[in-house]
């Protein structure tokens, strides 16, 4: 690490000695509208761009390196202006150690790729990766620009060369199951996204996509099982809300989603009700943390349980005082609790009624609402 960031210090020395010249209009232009139009950071317009369905999270090295490519975005434009795409072969104005340097090529790549040049940086990335095979970092990213200019075949043979040295890099691992993925392969984008699972088992894109992989075979045990895998670890955003939905659509309702004042919250009924458990203690934090969120806001617990109301009872008033003891006594509005002997009757996602034998129904009202059918 010390021996990079060296070399990255030395790299951005070796920029600010470049001869001075007039900024190209083109990197003007971009300035000036992203002045005006107040854009989001680099670090977010990086999220924007990679992270979407088929994406993974930036590795821990491109983090580390995110700094360094912003204070080099402005000079390797500078760059790729001033001289043809054979500026990496070139010995003049100062920048003639590139020739040789995988890094800088590799971060000049990399900062070309965030100021959306995909055809020049893809020639600084090739560099990198010539004159280091072996850098998963560098081969990885290389993989990544050709996806940018639409090349997918040495996309995926970049990946794949860099599991062929890294059996266990995620990034590219992630990466060969979306291609496969978006390719209509389903089989062997699952068997890439088990490598991923096997070393980052909380891996949102990898359980996300899994469980499409699942449906596109029809396999909806597998589907299911994935869905719910995802929703253990994430439980916000769009894709936790659409991870539910396509369990309402099987016909699982293990998950609802609750409105608490302004906040959507996602809720593993099963452990809810699972008196005395662990994972009931985990489900009431989630709802004790959206409760705190919520001020001025009256709280409805409303448990289902057919033909058992004695033990509605019971459910409903246990639930309201193990969240009371979670949200502390500063939450000044009631929790109201409801019990009914009958079940709950719910739309799936594909227009379908079911009825829940055993179920909870949460949502809040401002404090000024009369209520009806209450009970304490």
């Amino acid at each position: 690490m010390i021996k990079r960031q060296l070399d990255d210090n030395q790299i951005e020395e070796l920029l600010r000695q470049t001869r001075d010249q007039d900024t190209p209009v083109w990197l003007k232009q971009k300035i000036m509208k992203r002045v005006y139009q107040r854009k989001a950071s680099l670090l977010q317009r990086l999220k924007n761009w990679f992270f979407q369905q088929y994406s993974f999270r930036l590795s821990i090295a491109g983090f580390v390196s995110i700094l360094a490519i912003g204070s080099m975005t402005f000079w390797s434009g500078i760059l790729v202006e001033r001289h043809s795409p054979e500026v990496r072969n070139q010995q003049a104005n100062g920048i003639n150690s590139f020739a040789d340097n995988a890094r800088a090529n590799y971060l000049i790549g990399r900062g070309l790729l965030t100021g959306d040049r995909r055809e020049a940086a893809l020639v600084f990335f090739r560099k990198a990766v010539e004159l280091e095979p072996n850098s998963a970092e560098y081969v990885h990213w290389q993989g990544v620009a050709y996806w940018t200019v639409g090349n997918k075949e040495l996309e995926r043979q970049s990946y794949l060369q860099t599991v062929q040295h890294h059996p266990d890099f995620v990034p590219s691992l992630l990466y060969l199951g979306n291609s496969y993925l978006e390719s209509g392969n389903n089989r062997d984008a699952l068997q890439y996204y088990q490598r991923v699972l096997q070393n980052d088992q909380h891996n949102p894109e990898a359980l996300y996509n899994s469980a499409l992989a699942h449906r596109r075979l029809d396999d909806k045990s597998m589907e299911k099982q994935f869905f719910k895998d995802y929703l253990v670890f994430h439980r916000t955003g769009k894709w936790a809300y659409r991870a539910v939905d396509h369990l309402h659509q099987l016909g699982d309702f293990t998950y609802r989603i609750f409105r608490i004042g302004i906040h959507n919250l996602i809720l593993n009924v099963s452990d809810l009700l699972l008196a005395g458990s662990i994972v009931q203690k985990n489900e009431l934090k989630l709802l004790a943390h959206a409760v705190n969120r919520t001020p001025g806001q009256e709280i409805q617990l409303v448990v289902f349980n057919k033909e058992r109301k004695e033990e509605a009872r019971e459910t409903a008033l246990n639930l309201r005082n193990l969240l009371l003891d979670q949200i502390g006594p500063e939450y000044a509005a009631p929790i109201m609790v409801s019990w009914f002997d009958t079940a709950e009757t719910i739309s799936s996602g594909n227009g379908d009624k079911k009825e829940l034998s055993q179920s909870i129904l949460i949502f809040s009202n401002p404090t000024n609402l009369d209520n009806r059918r209450k009970s304490i």
